[in-house]
């Protein structure tokens, strides 16, 4: 009767064995269909996660040293120039001096000038016009001042003699910065 019952727990402990095998197996297939099904979500989700969170554009997009917003890249010049020379440099990078578009990017630029700088809008007679030739939209923002050429200061815009030196800011849309 021993052999009997050393067959029996023999048999006991090979299924013991089978069962502790197959849970591990089972978890494993677990696991894996979990992955399974979190990388299709991620695919699927993915497209409209871009809508809500946009990608940031590559770095490339902008020339190095120059800041990139709302599909403009901004260079902040360290030196000073009179606004003609200003405008020339600027010309040198393919760009021009800041062309402000929308209350966003004024908001924007007035947060991370320092010192005035000069920017692309000059008096003609009267009326002040953008270095790309369209007029100033008063509802955009008031220009202060006498003079021909404006600068951004801290409290919006103003105008001065275009003789004075100043630092600028040049703007280059991204289309054309590539």
């Amino acid at each position: 009767m021993g052999s009997g019952a050393e067959r029996g727990g023999s048999a006991g402990r090979g299924t013991k064995g089978l069962f502790s095998k197959l849970w591990l197996w089972r978890a494993v297939a677990g696991v894996l269909i979990a992955a399974v099904i979190l990388i299709s979500c991620i695919q699927f989700v993915k497209p409209s996660l871009a809508k809500v969170f946009p990608v940031c554009p590559p770095l490339e997009l902008c020339p190095s040293g120059w800041l990139y917003f709302q599909r403009k890249c901004y260079f902040l010049s360290e030196s000073e120039a009179a606004w003609n020379s200003s405008q020339s440099q600027c010309s040198s990078y393919n760009a021009s001096l800041l062309v402000i578009e929308n209350h966003q990017e004024l908001r924007f630029m007035m947060k991370i000038t320092k010192q005035d700088p000069w920017i692309g809008l000059y008096k003609i007679n009267e009326d002040f016009f953008w270095v790309n030739g369209k007029a100033l939209d008063n509802e955009l923002f008031e220009v202060k001042g006498s003079g021909s050429c404006a600068y951004l200061e801290s409290r919006g815009v103003s105008a001065s003699g275009c003789y004075l030196t100043r630092k600028w800011v040049c703007s280059l849309n991204i289309n054309s910065a590539r």
